[in-house]
């Protein structure tokens, strides 16, 4: 589906603020990981490595698409990955909020590998 030149200048700017705050929170995922002691250093690894395959995945699902007819499916992705805010979405019309409205915010987390 379509959307109006001004969702997608909007789309635009939105998708450049979220794409940094998920390298961020990637980034500061990872120096969590990387600095919890209490982790065996394989443990530590492997927690990073299901990390990064994990969260490259989500990468490509939310931002590798840049197609006016795939603006819905990412807006959905970045607010579930809670990357951005109601207000932030604000700037939206009131068409494409409706679209992407049953997007549900899931916050990551962290899921810890320990030696076995």
């Amino acid at each position: 589906m379509s959307i109006p030149d001004s969702d997608w200048k909007n789309y635009n700017e939105l998708y450049k603020l979220a794409l940094d705050r998920f390298c961020q929170g990637v980034l500061a995922d990872a120096q969590t990981i990387a600095q919890n002691e209490t982790l065996s250093a394989h443990a530590r690894y492997a927690t990073l490595y299901g990390l990064i395959r994990n969260r490259d995945k989500d990468l490509a699902m939310a931002f590798n698409g840049r197609r006016r007819k795939e603006v819905s499916l990412s807006l959905r992705l970045m607010v579930a990955y809670d990357l951005l805010s109601d207000q932030e979405l604000m700037v939206l019309s009131d068409e494409l909020r409706e679209r992407i409205s049953d997007a549900v915010r899931q916050p990551y987390e962290i899921e810890w590998v320990t030696d076995a």
